[in-house]
């Protein structure tokens, strides 16, 4: 069986057995394993031992900041704790090694897991605060605990690493032990990075908020990637332990914390290579500036600044800025620029021809009995003293598009984030297909077909227009974790079938040809249909659009009003949000209007037009609604 052909977002294609830079990474691996040819002496292996486990510590210190964008000053902790216990399991206990290795990772799993769960809800930095109160806890912990830990004397009479009747005895032995570990711990991140699950934490980083209406569980997402890199701290631990053999509580304090948060803010936070340049020229420069002796310190810290101001996105990045228009010129020689601007062009500007505008398909005479797709009874919500909504009511049948409009403030975004999930509000009645949603969180929501676009096109910056379209597949997959870091058969035919599903999504929209495009160079329209294609590509029974004609010019309006007729066609209940009238009355089967949160009148395009209530609102002259038991408004 031939292996599965996959196409990165630069337009290459890879084999699905090995990661996406699996030639940097085999050469990478073929110059760490005949270096100990050229520099033959035990210091050298010593130095190169201790930067491969302060490398795999940033790696999943890297895989959790950079993919979730959750900085944590705890991985210090983790690292002892993995130490300590596997120290206490084989010398106290006299455990066999890798029993002791599953107890260590074991429990730091537990314990990352309970310190995720509640800090991980919250927003801001108090993930920080609470990782940095963790570490200090331990540190004490690892002090007073001597009898158990040995307190500041260290624990010493830790058994060296065996496999079998195999002892890693030397420096030079521990050295091909531990960079093959970190080779393979490096390729399972790549690959991981690489995944569905990769391109979930992508989004989760640069705009969690709309990863939420995506079928993104983030919650979840964050939780398992802090307790994997946890886990990655803890194993690195384990290593350590059984290579010095010695271990006291100063080498687990926050200052290692701290500099392994700097190699990977000095690499660049979500660059695994650079996360490894990070570790590799923090883990140098002592040695290199051990001669200045008495301008240590200061050169040190030169150093550091300079590149944390002159390389804002870490070392990784400045040199792929200052390799770029070399690169692109190479590339334009090697496929010929003609064709490829042929090729990019083809499909690209899709609203130059729009196509007329395709009928409505009206709902048969039997139509009357069908129960609403959507239907939101008694609807109300309030922030503080404003009140957003008021018992608003809203039905959306099959095949319909229902338009929501009203003044700046009425209420209109604030509807479809009750709808989505993104807003809780208390309500009679909130159901999706006779199913209730309200109170679901977002994801729940998204699942079970509601998908939407925002009034600010949201698109991943990081990512291909391709990986763009995937986040909106993503429900539809069902790889995990360990599938994606294995890469498995499975996991590897599933990527393909949505990858092949995503660009004939992309062509049926006219974006074929920017698949493996940067998303930045998309012009507003593309951005906007790319987004709409987002949201249909999760297969959803309700589409919530929220003023997807805003900045477009007339031609851009019309070829957006095409698509949008043509998915109502397919049977899609869709709720409009939109300002311009123009799009609305040629569009809408039924209209509802807002004023102040309170639903003011509601019916056909025609009835809504010469509504006095709606003139007066859109004039400013509306009264306010009445309370109810006051003229019979509502009341909240």
């Amino acid at each position: 069986m031939k292996p599965i052909e996959l196409e990165t977002h630069a337009g290459i294609s890879r084999s699905a057995f090995l990661p996406a830079d699996w030639k940097g990474l085999l050469a990478f691996a073929a110059v760490m394993m005949l270096l100990p040819a050229v520099f033959r002496n035990d210091y050298f292996y010593l130095f190169f031992n201790i930067m491969a486990l302060n490398a795999i510590v940033v790696l999943g210190l890297n895989l959790l900041i950079g993919s979730t964008g959750q900085v944590s000053l705890g991985h210090a902790a983790f690292y002892g704790l993995g130490a300590y216990i596997s120290a206490i399991c084989s010398t106290t206990y006299h455990l066999p090694l890798f029993v002791s290795l599953c107890v260590a990772l074991a429990l730091v799993a537990l314990t990352s897991f309970l310190l995720a769960l509640p800090t991980l809800r919250l927003e801001g930095h108090y993930l920080v605060m609470a990782t940095l109160g963790f570490n200090i806890i331990v540190s004490i912990v690892l002090v007073q605990w001597d009898g158990v830990t040995g307190g500041p004397s260290g624990f010493p009479g830790i058994p060296k690493l065996r496999f079998g009747p195999w002892t890693i005895a030397t420096d030079a032995q521990f050295y091909y032990f531990i960079w093959t570990s970190f080779l393979v711990l490096f390729a399972l991140t790549l690959n991981l990075t690489g995944s569905r699950i990769g391109r979930a934490l992508a989004a989760i980083h640069e705009k969690e908020l709309t990863a939420r209406t995506l079928a993104i569980p983030t919650y979840a997402y964050k939780v398992a990637t802090f307790v994997l890199s946890a886990v990655y701290a803890g194993f690195a631990g384990f290593c350590y332990a059984h290579y010095v053999t010695f271990i006291s509580p100063k080498t687990f304090d926050i200052f290692y914390s701290i500099q392994v948060v700097t190699m990977v803010a000095v690499g660049g936070m979500g660059s695994l290579w650079g996360g490894l340049a990070g570790t590799a020229l923090l883990s140098s420069l002592p040695e290199l500036l051990h001669r200045l002796e008495d301008f240590q310190v200061l050169l040190y810290g030169l150093i550091l600044m300079a590149v944390l101001v002159g390389c804002r996105n870490g070392l990784i990045a400045a040199l792929a800025g200052l390799l770029r228009p070399a690169w692109i010129k190479i590339r334009a020689r090697m496929e010929g620029e003609k064709s490829g601007r042929a090729a990019a062009g083809a499909q690209r500007n899709p609203a130059a021809e729009p196509p007329p505008l395709p009928p409505a398909t009206r709902r048969g005479p039997g139509a009357a009995a069908e129960q609403p797709l959507l239907k939101l009874e008694g609807v109300s919500l309030s922030f503080g003293g404003l009140q957003a909504l008021c018992e608003v009511d809203l039905e959306v049948m099959p095949g319909e598009i229902a338009a929501l409009i009203g003044p700046n403030g009425a209420g209109k975004t604030t509807v479809l984030n009750v709808i989505s999930g993104l807003a809780g509000a208390r309500s009679r009645e909130i159901s999706l297909d006779g199913e209730d949603i309200a109170g679901l969180p977002p994801h729940r929501i998204a699942e079970r077909g509601v998908g939407r676009t925002f009034q600010a096109v949201q698109v991943y910056h990081g990512l291909s227009v391709l990986d763009n379209l995937l986040l909106g597949y993503h429900k539809l997959g069902g790889s995990g974790f360990v599938a994606a870091s294995l890469r498995t058969l499975s996991e590897r035919n599933e990527e393909e079938r949505l990858r092949e599903q995503a660009l004939d999504l992309l062509e049926s929209f006219g974006l074929r040809g920017t698949a493996h495009l940067p998303v930045d160079h998309l012009t507003l329209i593309e951005q906007k249909v790319l987004e709409m294609a987002r949201a249909v590509a999760s297969s959803p029974r309700v589409l919530l659009l929220d003023e997807p004609a805003g900045g477009l010019n007339p031609r851009e309006t019309e070829f957006l009003m095409v698509h949008i007729a043509a998915l109502r066609n397919q049977g899609l209940g869709i709720v409009l949000v939109e300002h311009d009238m123009n799009v609305v009355m040629r569009l809408a089967d039924r209209i509802f209007v807002l004023q102040h949160g309170r639903l003011i009148a509601s019916g056909p395009p025609a009835e809504i037009q010469k509504d006095p209530r709606v003139i007066a609102a859109y004039l400013g002259t509306a009264p306010a609604p009445r309370p109810r038991g006051e003229g019979g408004g509502p009341a909240c």
